[in-house]
């Protein structure tokens, strides 16, 4: 080739340009919400990372109550911090969304590479970059970009791992060894499972292709020693920190149960509720490329059926080896299928007829399958199945017979083709809501079709021959790069308005109460979530500003009570309760009375079915020591507040020591104003002691109850000298009359002390 550009980097370019198509079909069929609860641990994960709250996860206090999980491993929730930092300040921006671009870029990037390698395997582009599209939208990669899954990371690190293993047989240059093992380490950060990959990665770096045979000296065994004890290490590190039990070797090694092995082997191939044949039926479109792909490229080969034969043996043994109940999949191996679909490169370059015609026909059924799966929701179509599996589970090897083919019917793939249908589109441009309405976004489809267009029609030109273009790609791909900046900002920029729904829950709403919430994103906020179901869980994206959320269950009063020695970094705290689902047997203001003995209330109101309640956190205050007394025995016995001078718009704290003289036969009210020479008063909410947790009725005679009030000075407040003094109101709203102990009284109320609202 003659021109500015070689051959490699003309394929360099290509492969950026297919990445570039792959991402914008993804962004056009991205939803940009959560379907599991490891994807929302993920998520919750980098929330921390990027807030400064490094690993701890209080997203998920609610978990063990409701949706079990684990401490995951980090690697993916790392990488992804950058995007969550990226939507933190940027209005409009749904942060749940934003994160779950991660999986688009990395499938996107993974496709690219796929091309590279298939082109070093000596195939033209054309069958490269067919061979790349099979892939990214004839598999489960295409529904599980729109996921927030590891999987999709960790097929990108074995290919770019076998990339390299494979340049190092050829030229043995010692960074690519390096880099091989670099890049399998950092799988093992991203999923344990990963681990799999180093036995075959490291056979195949032992391998010397110039000498046709395994070479190994002194230096090469005790590096690969060392490597192995700290991967050793390291896995049961991981193992330990997620499942709280040491890493079972016996159960891997002497003991290991092969029939089950064997068993879950086929189940994850080829069995109708989890196989692969019927998740990505396109695979099978490569049987008739493999008996040559084995003999021309034969090291290549031994990585792809090594890493499979590894990953199956690990998950063998796992009781949830196809990742739980009749849930979408088998995404567990996700990671194998950029090496499972190198044998159609083979297939495509087999002239026969009859090869084209069962390439043709497999790569229809795949097409179809992926396009269901990437379109629609998946939980809609899989819920159709669960009275079906009534009393039994799809978990282990003694249920319902999963393994059977009596089952067709009843496959989560086949179910998802035949049930498609515009009602369960589930795009963020067009989508059903949970009142039947049909929500879309015109200009962002149109916009995201456009930019599509024109990277297919950039990638013609780096397809084609012509000598005018061997100057170009660089520029070309250029554009791609800078036409899927745009369509992922776009996407960005409209996420928050095109935000999923729930039932109980409307879009609208969840976008009202995080405008309530984030109003002042420059202050540091708790928002405490309790709330009985998972599908919320799209609110919390919504949020902004320095924040960090706990989302409890309603029935879990122990981490509610704990709830507050984890709020002191912040200047406010949020409660949202969740009533719309609140099941009929939890405590609705649990989570309320908790937060009023400690902290400062200051106001709440309602957004559809759920309850906003705002809080100062708790503070260190100079007490008094006052004796005042009503009547009725109440007494005050000593008086506290954060600031003799506070200027209009700031809130003050007041904490009272609250007592009586006397057994009290009913629940009084306690209010608490800023009284001005002139004009209104200044009022916290009035309500019961604590606001409703230490009700006087339940005095016990002498006992000391700490009440804390919190008044706002609103912005035109008058400024001047104001008098605190606080007072009480009987069942029928009368005010009690204080005991003439000689102290001031202003209308029933007694005076504590004065504040200075300022300028």
């Amino acid at each position: 080739m003659t021109g500015s550009i070689t051959h490699r980097g003309r394929d360099i370019c290509l492969a950026v340009a297919l990445g570039s198509l792959l991402a914008m079909v993804y962004l056009l069929s991205f939803n940009g919400q959560f379907r599991s609860i490891d994807e929302y641990a993920m998520y919750a994960r980098a929330e921390s990372l990027a807030q400064g709250h490094g690993l701890a996860t209080p997203q998920l206090a609610f978990a063990p109550l409701h949706h079990a999980v684990g401490p995951l491993e980090p690697g993916q929730s790392v990488l992804a911090v950058p995007l969550y930092l990226l939507a933190r300040r940027a209005p409009g921006v749904s942060n749940i969304a934003a994160v779950m671009l991660f999986n688009v870029f990395v499938t996107a990037a993974t496709g690219a590479l796929l091309y590279l390698l298939v082109r070093e395997m000596g195939y033209t582009p054309l069958i490269g970059a067919l061979t790349t599209l099979a892939w990214g939208v004839g598999t489960t990669a295409w529904p599980y970009a729109r996921s927030f899954f590891r999987e999709p990371l960790v097929g990108l690190l074995w290919l770019a791992a076998a990339h390299t293993c494979l340049r190092w047989q050829r030229t043995r240059h010692v960074p690519y060894a390096l880099g091989c093992l670099a890049l399998t380490g950092a799988s093992i950060l991203v999923k344990i499972s990963a681990v799999s990959a180093v036995p075959v990665l490291v056979a195949a770096l032992l391998w010397n292709a110039r000498l046709g045979r395994v070479t190994l000296n002194w230096r090469t065994a005790l590096a690969l020693g060392i490597l192995g004890g700290i991967s050793v290490t390291t896995v049961s590190a991981l193992y330990t920190l997620r499942y709280e039990s040491p890493l079972p070797f016996a159960g891997y090694l002497w003991r290991y149960p092969w029939r089950d092995g064997l068993a879950a082997a086929y189940g994850l191939l080829l069995s109708p509720i989890k196989g692969i044949v019927f998740f990505s039926p396109i695979v099978v479109a490569t049987v008739i490329g493999w008996p040559r792909f084995i003999r021309k490229h034969g090291p290549v080969a031994f990585i792809a059926i090594g890493l499979a034969a590894t990953l199956l043996y690990v998950y063998g043994r796992a009781p949830q080896w196809h990742g739980g109940v009749v849930v979408w999949g088998p995404r567990f191996v996700v990671p194998l299928l950029p090496f499972m679909i190198l044998p159609f490169a083979t297939a495509l370059a087999d002239s026969r007829l009859g090869a084209r015609v069962w390439v043709i026909v497999w790569s229809a059924m795949g097409l179809v399958v992926q396009f269901a799966a990437g379109t629609a929701s998946w939980s809609d179509a899989v819920w159709q199945l669960v009275p079906a599996y009534v009393d039994n589970r799809l978990v282990g090897l003694d249920a319902i017979p999963w393994y059977s083919w009596r089952l067709l019917h009843r496959s989560p793939a086949l179910v998802q083709v035949t049930g498609w249908g515009l009602r369960q589109l589930d795009l963020i441009w067009l989508r059903t809501l949970s009142d039947g309405t049909m929500a879309y976004d015109l200009p962002l489809v149109l916009g995201l079709l456009l930019l599509a267009g024109l990277i297919v029609a950039v990638i013609g030109l780096l397809l084609s021959d012509r000598p005018g273009m061997l100057y170009r790609p660089r520029l070309l791909a250029l554009l791609c790069v800078l036409l899927l900046a745009a369509g992922s900002s776009g996407l960005l920029l409209r996420s928050g308005r095109n935000t999923n729904d729930h039932g109980g829950l409307a879009r609208a709403e969840a976008q009202e109460m995080a405008r309530i919430i984030s109003e002042d994103p420059g202050t540091p906020y708790t928002v405490l979530l309790v709330s009985n179901d998972f599908f919320v869980n799209f609110f919390l994206g919504l949020l902004k500003g320095r924040f960090v959320p706990q989302w409890h269950s309603p029935h879990d009063a122990v981490t509610i009570e704990g709830s507050m020695a984890t709020t002191a970094w912040a200047e406010r705290i949020w409660l949202a309760v969740d009533h719309v689902h609140r099941p009929l047997d939890a405590e609705p203001h649990l989570a309320y009375n908790a937060l009023a003995r400690d902290g400062f209330f200051v106001g709440g109101q309602w957004v559809g079915g759920y309850e906003l309640f705002q809080f100062l956190p708790p503070a260190t205050l100079e007490r008094r020591a006052v004796s005042r007394r009503w009547e009725q025995g109440l007494e005050v016995r000593s008086v506290a507040i954060d600031a003799g001078q506070i200027r209009p718009g700031e809130t003050l704290r007041v904490e009272l020591e609250l007592a009586s003289t006397v057994p009290l036969p009913e629940d009084y009210v306690l209010f608490v104003q800023l009284l001005p020479y002139q004009g209104a008063a200044l009022a916290a909410p009035d309500g019961q002691p604590q606001y409703g947790a230490a009700p006087t009725s339940t005095w016990t005679v002498g006992e000391t109850v700490v009440d804390r009030r919190a008044i706002r000075i609103p912005p035109d407040a008058p400024p001047g000298v104001y008098q605190l003094g606080c007072g009480w109101l009987d069942s029928g709203g009368a005010r009690l009359a204080p005991a003439l102990d000689g102290g001031p009284v202003v209308d029933d109320m007694i005076l504590l002390g004065t504040v200075v609202v300022g300028e």
